[in-house]
């Protein structure tokens, strides 16, 4: 049975390759890396460099054993980054820029899709918020022309969030079933309004998921920040939650098929 951490970050400063193993000892067989902010950058050849230690990690992480696909783009806290160092209109231009290579990335099949795109999940004045939206749209509309999956970052889900970044999705005509609302909780499970939700593997969660219709994933949003070791989750937690969700029957063998196999298979279409 094949267990998919649906979102899972590796670190050149972290456990890397030993976080892999743990989460293979577990149980676990396959993972979404998802590329992050390793530190800020304000030149698209400075965020180039950061997507290839993203592609390295992901090496590493295959080596270990792990089947990987790996997603990559600017973060929605980059944006609000370059708006410190120049206009809005500079600001964009670099930040697609990035979006735009990412893209490439997906159409040369290094990448199976962008994330994390979104918006701030903390609050902002109203024109700071209008123009990520605005950045938002202009992203899924690049991804949707290499037929990429995206994994959102926002703020926490609640049915009116998921029914706005519906709204934005279908504005640039993007498919919702390939379109994750990552660090999921109850209020996105709610009423998901089309999107996909990515679980964090509480049992809790996990319990409360799998008693509505809608289909989900699990993650752990592991960080492999030395700082904060085993934040968000460990990486032993999916497949450790995920046999103790089937051994009490909060979820069925099928369900788990679903989860791990079935649905990761649609949206990203390609782990090696």
């Amino acid at each position: 049975m094949e267990i998919t951490d649906n979102h899972f970050h590796l670190d050149p400063e972290g456990r890397k390759e030993l976080a892999v193993k743990d989460f293979l000892n577990a149980g676990g067989t396959r993972l979404v890396l998802v590329n992050k902010p390793y530190a800020p950058w304000k030149k698209i050849k400075d965020f180039k460099k950061q997507v290839e230690i993203t592609l390295k990690l992901g090496q590493k992480a295959r080596q270990a054993g792990a089947k990987v696909a790996i997603v990559a783009s600017p973060h929605p806290i980059d944006l609000l980054k370059l708006l410190e160092f120049m206009n809005k209109e500079k600001a964009s231009e670099i930040y697609l820029n990035a979006v735009d290579y990412c893209a490439e990335l997906v159409d040369e099949k290094f990448i199976v899709g962008l994330g994390e795109l979104g918006r701030p999940h903390f609050e902002v004045e109203d024109s700071i918020w209008s123009f990520s939206n605005q950045i938002l749209k202009e992203s899924l509309l690049r991804a949707k022309d290499v037929d990429a999956s995206v994994v959102l970052h926002t703020e926490t889900g609640t049915p009116d969030v998921m029914a706005d970044l519906s709204q934005i999705a279908s504005k640039a005509n993007f498919p919702k079933e390939r379109l994750v609302k990552h660090y999921g909780g109850p209020g996105a499970i709610e009423e998901p309004h089309g999107i996909l939700v990515s679980i964090i593997a509480s049992s809790k969660n996990i319990e409360y998921a799998a008693n509505t219709k809608f289909d989900f994933m699990l993650e752990t949003d592991y960080l492999d920040d030395p700082k904060r070791p085993g934040a968000v989750m460990g990486p032993k937690t999916v497949p450790r939650k995920t046999l103790k969700a089937i051994e009490n029957n909060i979820i069925s063998k099928e369900q788990a098929y679903k989860i791990h196999t079935d649905l990761p298979n649609k949206v990203y279409r390609s782990f090696d």
